[in-house]
Formats: C-alpha cells, structure tokens, sequence
C-alpha cells in the first residue's frame, strides 16, 4: 500500500495513453466504445485510490463515471472496478488519500478527458458538495455528497473499498482500543449534506452538573428541598428532590449550557417508601433551546417504578441539543419528583 508521494513514481510506470477504448468498455457498450472526442484521456492500469471518493455509483459504464465526475464539484479523477461496475467519483489527492496497486481496476485524471462528454455541464461552477444537473436547458446545482469526514472520534473505517461520501450512505465504522460502542456502527450522509453519526465509541462524561434547571410546578413538605437544581447537585439523598406539583404531565429540565451529543440519562428515583411507584412512564426529551418545538426523542421509561430506583436511559438515536427535558406521562393528576439526573454526553 503506497502514499500519495509514490504517485509521479507510478504514474510514469504504468499510465497509458489510449486510443481504442476496448479494455476499459464493456463489449455491449458501444457509447463508450465509440466516444466522440479525437485524444481519449489518460488511463493508469492496476490501482485505485481509498478514502478519496466523494460519490460512488455501483452498476455503472466507465462513460457514466466520467460524465458523473464532470458533473460533480472539485471531482480530479475516477477509480472504476470494471468487474464490480463500479466507479469511484474522487476528490483532490491528500495525505490522507491512499494509492492501492489492485487487479481489475483502473484510475483516470479527468483533466485528460474532454469536458465537451457532459454537455452544458462542462461549464458549471456547483460549489463543494454538488453535482450538475441539467433541468431541460437550465443547469441546476444539487446536493450529491457530504464534505470532510464523519464526527468518528476513537472509531475506525471499517469498508473495504474506502470513504465514500454520497447522499444517502451510510459508511460502517468500528471501535478502536475494544472501547464500547453506543450506538449502530454507521455515519450517514444525510440529503441536506451533512454527517450524521449514528454511534459514539465510549461512554461520554456528565455534563448536568450544578447546571440551570426548571420545572412545570414545585410542591415542598416540610424538611425537603423540592427546587429543580436538587436534581443536578449530586446528594442522593431521602429529603434531596425535585417535586412538582400533582398535574397530567409534570416536566422538570436542565440546560446543558452548550450543545452536546446526549448519550444516556441516569435518574435516581426519589428514595422514600411512600412514593417511589408514581413514576408510571416518563419521557426524555433533547433539543436546542426552551423556544424550540424542534425536539428529539432519547427514550422512555415504561414502569412502575420503585423507589430509589436508578434508571438508565440509552439515547440511541444520538440526539444533539442543549436542554434535555423529562416528562411524567400520566392518566391523573400525579406528582413528578425524582432525586438525581445525570445526562452524559460529549461535545
């Protein structure tokens, strides 16, 4: 496996400049066999590159994969598995961009080829991250790949044939050093060009404590300490709560400070004999700020509950905001009072 510095090395070893198209086409394909252009471009036999590719088309034509890397934003050259029909539209060559000496494939500087293959295409200026696309004579710019690489920290790549960056992917990665995964193993390229991470490599640090907090309603027998901060101070004790008032959907909440990835949320129900099972079902919720209705779902808790019960609470989805607020879900009027929330996450 070689570095991007052995590229002049090979190139001059193993480029060919062609002139019949026969070895790179199928022999059912006569558009690219027969291509309208007098200097078919250059054509490196024997490598490909990993963890360069912005898009990768599967089922395709050497000529499709030209064309598309004509097409597509800051696209140098292609990769193409002419027995997977596959084509690998890469970006600019970096130090983190490997040249791998593979049977079956070859490599193409677009620079070689002709531009006038796309048509009005040839002329567009999409910016980084788009693809033209031509709507009846009008040339669009649309989303087709995501830039840079995956939020993935402590994880590594985990596909055979590199980073691909396209719309809709996901790409599968895995945990280095045995660290626990939570999470499902994939960061996907979501349609509005950014990266989503679907998995955190360890267990993230507490990010709750001591924060601001607030509540629906606050109802306080004597000796106890019912304000909303009692549940971010760290006592875990009998008379240390938070307690709202009877109501069909109590909620109590803490402000994070900044946006983090939740992980999970740990709440230590109230210890007290009398009223550990009115916990019944609750909701957690993350989302950006107290004025957003835009909120994320981390999970539920379907009891009863008993008390002094610690309950754990996976966000599997990921969620990224700011205030996590939890909800006792109830058919009557009932109190909502636990001892400690502990929300983990990372930035």
């Amino acid at each position: 496996m070689k570095r991007v510095a052995s590229f002049i090395l090979l190139q001059n070893l193993m480029s060919i400049s062609c002139w019949s198209l026969n070895d790179v086409c199928d022999v059912n394909d006569s558009k690219c066999q027969n291509l309208q252009i007098s200097t078919p471009g250059e054509i490196i036999y024997g490598q490909c590159y990993h963890h360069a590719a912005l898009r990768r088309l599967l089922k395709v034509s050497f000529l499709t994969c030209l064309k598309e890397c004509m097409k597509t934003s800051t696209c140098s050259n292609v990769s193409y598995r002419r027995d997977w029909k596959m084509c690998d539209i890469n970006g600019n060559i970096n130090s983190e961009v490997e040249i791998v000496q593979e049977h079956g494939c070859f490599s193409s500087n677009i620079s070689s080829w002709s531009k006038n293959l796309v048509g009005k295409c040839s002329t567009h200026t999409c910016a980084e991250g788009y693809k033209c696309v031509l709507k009846g004579e009008v040339i669009t710019c649309v989303i087709a790949y995501c830039t840079g690489r995956p939020f993935a920290v402590n994880a590594e790549l985990d596909e055979p044939f590199g980073l691909s960056r396209d719309v809709g992917r996901g790409m599968k990665y895995t945990c280095t050093k045995s660290i626990k995964m939570i999470g499902t193993p994939f960061a996907v390229c979501h349609k509005t060009g950014q990266w989503k991470s679907m998995f955190i490599c360890g267990e993230g640090s507490l990010v709750s404590h001591n924060k601001p907090t607030g509540q629906s309603s606050i109802f306080c027998a004597k000796g106890y300490l019912c304000e909303p901060e009692a549940g971010v101070d760290g006592i875990k004790q009998l008379t240390n709560i938070f307690h709202t008032k009877p109501e069909l959907e109590p909620f109590w909440w803490v402000n994070l400070g900044q946006v983090y990835t939740v992980l999970k949320v740990v709440s230590t129900n109230r210890m007290h004999r009398c009223c550990g099972g009115r916990l019944r079902k609750m909701l957690i919720h993350v989302k950006e700020n107290l004025d957003t209705s835009n909120t994320e779902l981390c999970g539920q808790f379907i009891g009863p509950a008993v008390s002094g019960q610690i309950i754990v609470t996976s966000c599997n989805t990921l969620p990224k905001g700011q205030i996590v607020k939890l909800t006792s879900v109830n058919t009557e009027r009932t109190a909502f009072h636990l001892t400690e929330v502990e929300v983990y996450g990372v930035e």
